[in-house]
């Protein structure tokens, strides 16, 4: 009996030792934290969350795309899109968030807005209305 006891505690010790000399072999970056930028076709120039309305409707529709894509990718990594249970937010595509941006900047009060906040407010705004509504 002792030894079958002596035996499970040099395992837990074993597994213990091999799981903390997993935890410092490890890369220290998450996966999830790099950034990987996707870069239109053709030398577009590449939209950021920064730029305005205005930026957003002088793209072209490579570097639109592009920009969904990278926005798109943050949206399903976010916290707050498990709070939606809107079937059109949980269905929607890269190509469906530049298509609700257009209809948010088709809107003239919202072209000083950053593509940043029209990417997060942009989806739930629009969820109800048809895809390539323009205002």
């Amino acid at each position: 009996m002792s030894q079958v006891f002596n035996f499970r505690i040099l395992v837990r010790i074993f597994l213990a030792t091999m799981a903390i000399a997993f935890i410092f072999t490890a890369p220290n970056q998450a996966i999830a934290a790099t950034r990987r930028p996707v870069i239109p076709a053709n030398g577009q120039p590449i939209l950021g969350g920064n730029m305005h309305g205005s930026d957003w409707i002088a793209a072209s529709r490579e570097s639109k795309q592009a920009y969904c894509e990278e926005a798109f990718a943050a949206f399903r990594g976010s916290a707050a899109q498990s709070y939606i249970i809107s079937h059109n937010i949980q269905s929607l595509s890269p190509e469906g968030l530049c298509d609700r941006m257009d209809q948010y900047y088709s809107l003239e009060e919202y072209i000083d807005d950053r593509l940043g906040s029209a990417a997060a407010i942009a989806p739930i705004l629009f969820a109800d209305t048809p895809l390539g509504t323009k205002y």
